[in-house]
């Protein structure tokens, strides 16, 4: 007999075969062992079904012993990418919020610097914007709703106490045909609805009074000497100006509109260093709602340059790619030897159910048991029985069957959902029940003229109350410093006979209920063993001399403590039942298995399972196409578990990632404002915000029904399997 690693094959022996110390096996072992159906023959059907288990397990603990010794955060280049986008954030979010909040003085918030060069390369096809830092500058737009044309002066702080007056002329051709006097003010408007339907010019003129004497003059000389004083600007503001009556076109309008537009827009004005801070984070905000169509069409529609919005966009990609993508593979990804087989998935589930059957005294009816495994979930039917030897309540039946196999999982990284349903085959009347309900197997002997019942010797009773009673308080005694010793509190209740005590606890950790969510890590079940190791070895001078069955219950446990899952997804309505997922330790699972990223995760992976077959048939390209396209639910993260399930190589996936991602970013944003340009010459500016509103609720139902999608077919699924029904 080889001994274990003299060969590559070599694998430790089954439990439940013997050696003795001479290394032979001996036939009752080797009988023990593939008596499949514990009847005390071996048949050719239980040497198959035994010899298959054993195969299997052998390969299982090969499995278990590689993916054992991986113990570091990352490896490879997936490390380096989680480092370099970490950076990356910190450096790109950091600059963000100096530059929004100003930290670095008002002589470097208010500077156009930056803007101004980018705006004169090839990155801003626009133009070269207008440096409006330290000058007076005037802004014209239109504003349909009071119908007006209304007029802002800027840059004129400086100007507060000075004399200064704001007019306007309106002209038709060459013929002037209506001016007027706003006064010493920087703001005002002009009420278009007198004039009909044209095109006009409109000239504005900033006029400098300092050295012009108004006092004691007549309204028409006042006039002439404010039109004939220096202006603050280099000439005056001309823009041209379409008066346009518009006919009911919606549902909802009755009547025609008269409206103005702004045929010549002037040079856009370049923004500072502060401005482009605060887009930074609205852009982000946007891209982060509705998606980088709304985030492009927001920023394109304010004027933002874009090739800010390219670099923000593409600096979100970047991060989150980066920085999740390494945590999704780490998550995720399996070498192909350890991807498991719904054969060695149905193995681990079993051994797991018979630790179970073992642990609590439990009898599993495995002619009815089955097991089925989907994309979205392993269903699993357990049905069993529990006998007065039965050591666990009915209520925690599932949570301790759920925690074995979870465990299992989490070893071999299997990271499908588990639903599980425990089904009781009888009325579940185990030891606890039968201490606390009585003893039902005692037979006292029948009353007769021969047996006078009366005529008894009481001292062995009185002297058992006395026994009983210092028996009881000394268990109290322990359970108190049992609780003192784990930093606990909780309520107890105790029955006992001759040979079996029961104690059912209800505790909870001496901390606020936060630090108790979050830093008591035992389960119910660890708290039953260590109390019963406790117990045992402190009640009795003999360890055997009681049959401790213990129950207890964490007054503020969750639905994952008691199962010792890392996230759990519950249904709702009709879809009810609970879907279960293995812990896994370390950053990745730390931060992948928080309620909201689970969500954003299942959802992600269901919409990677539903493309699969285009990447599986397009492979790279395909994988960068889908990253591009202007679609929802196509961005990086999407695309990075696509290849996850792909099984493409990681930095394939990341290159083709980044590059999609860069050139949607690229896309989005320089097409922005021709589609804003194009809506203008429509005359349907109405409609644009009512676009980044249909899309921005689009995506969030886009959302809700993959959401909504992912839960039908993962519980009405499941649900059909438990019931035998058909899934159609």
């Amino acid at each position: 007999m080889a001994e274990e690693g003299e060969s590559g094959d070599a694998y430790a022996l089954p439990d439940d075969i013997q050696v003795s110390s001479d290394g032979i096996i001996t036939p009752e072992a080797l009988v023990s062992h593939f008596d499949a159906d514990k009847d005390g023959v071996v048949t050719v059907a239980d040497y198959a079904e035994v010899s298959a288990h054993d195969k299997l397990d052998k390969n299982l603990e090969r499995i278990k012993q590689r993916r054992s010794g991986r113990k570091g955060i990352f490896r490879g280049p997936e490390g380096l990418t989680f480092l370099g986008g970490l950076s990356y954030g910190i450096v790109f979010f950091g600059l963000m919020s100096i530059l929004s909040t100003g930290l670095l003085g008002p002589s470097f918030n208010n500077s156009v610097w930056l803007d101004q060069k980018v705006s004169n390369s090839f990155a801003d096809p626009g133009g070269e914007c207008l440096d409006s830092s330290g000058v007076i500058w005037i802004n014209i737009w239109a504003d349909n709703d009071n119908d007006n044309i209304r007029i802002s002066v800027f840059n004129v702080g400086h100007l507060e106490d000075e004399a200064k007056s704001l007019r306007w002329e309106l002209y038709s051709g060459d013929v002037l045909i209506a001016e007027n006097i706003i006064g010493n003010s920087s703001d005002g408007f002009m009420k278009y609805s007198p004039y009909p339907d044209d095109e006009y010019e409109m000239k504005i003129f900033f006029h400098n009074l300092t050295s012009t004497d108004l006092t004691n003059q007549t309204e028409e000389n006042r006039t002439l000497l404010i039109k004939a004083s220096p202006l603050h600007t280099d000439g005056p503001i001309s823009t041209m100006i379409d008066i346009h009556t518009n006919e009911p076109t919606l549902p909802w309008e009755t009547e025609s509109v008269q409206e103005a537009k702004i045929i010549e827009s002037s040079e856009r004005i370049c923004l500072t260093y502060r401005q482009l801070g605060a887009w930074g984070w609205a852009l982000m905000g946007a891209e982060w709602a509705g998606g980088r169509e709304t985030a492009m069409l927001t920023g394109g529609s304010a004027g933002v340059p874009a090739w800010w919005m390219a670099f923000i966009s593409l600096s979100m990609s970047i991060f989150f790619l980066c920085v999740q993508y390494p945590l999704m593979y780490r998550f995720y990804h399996k070498d192909i030897d350890d991807i498991l087989s719904e054969e060695e998935i149905h193995r681990i589930v079993q051994r797991a159910l018979e630790r179970c059957e073992e642990k609590f005294h439990l009898k599993i009816d495995w002619d009815d048991f089955k097991m089925r495994k989907r994309d979205l979930s392993v269903d699993v039917y357990v049905p069993y029985k529990a006998g007065q030897t039965a050591i666990i309540a009915r209520n925690q039946v599932k949570s301790a069957m759920l925690k074995e196999v979870l465990e299992d999982f989490k070893i071999y990284g299997e990271l499908t959902p588990l639903q599980l349903k425990a089904v009781p085959l009888d009325d579940h009347h185990g030891a606890f029940e039968s201490l606390s309900q009585g003893r039902h197997d005692v037979e006292l002997p029948e009353l007769d003229v021969d047996r006078p019942a009366l005529v008894q010797d009481y001292s062995d009773f009185f002297g058992g109350i006395h026994h009983t009673a210092k028996l009881e308080k000394h268990v109290e005694e322990c359970l108190k410093d049992f609780l003192k010793k784990e930093n606990l509190e909780g309520n107890w209740w105790i029955i006992h006979d001759e040979h079996r005590i029961g104690i059912r606890l209800h505790y909870k950790p001496i901390m606020n209920r936060v630090k108790a969510f979050f830093k008591f890590a035992l389960s119910y079940v660890d708290i039953e063993e260590d109390l019963m190791d406790y117990l045992t070895t402190t009640v009795s001078d003999y360890p055997n001399e009681y049959e401790f069955i213990v129950s207890c219950r964490n007054e503020i446990s969750t639905l994952a403590d008691r199962t010792g899952a890392g996230r759990t997804e519950s249904g709702k309505g009709e879809l009810k039942g609970a879907a279960h997922v293995a812990r896994q330790d370390g950053i990745a699972g730390t931060i992948l298995q928080t309620g909201f990223m689970g969500d954003i995760l299942s959802s992600v992976e269901y919409v990677a399972h539903e493309n699969r077959d285009r990447i599986d048939r397009w492979g790279f390209f395909g994988l960068i196409v889908f990253v591009w396209i202007p679609f929802m639910a196509s961005g990086v993260l999407v695309g990075a578990m696509m290849g996850l399930v792909a099984r493409m190589p990681f930095l394939r996936v990341l290159t083709a990632c980044f590059i999609g991602g860069a050139a949607a970013s690229v896309t989005w944003a320089y097409t922005a404002e021709s589609i804003i340009d194009v809506l203008h010459a429509l005359n349907a500016e109405l409609f644009i915000p009512i676009i980044i509103g249909v899309i921005f609720i689009a995506a969030l139902m886009h959302i809700r029904t993959n959401k909504k999608r992912r839960q039908e077919e993962l519980f009405k699924g499941s649900l059909a399997f438990f019931t035998g029904q058909s899934e159609n």
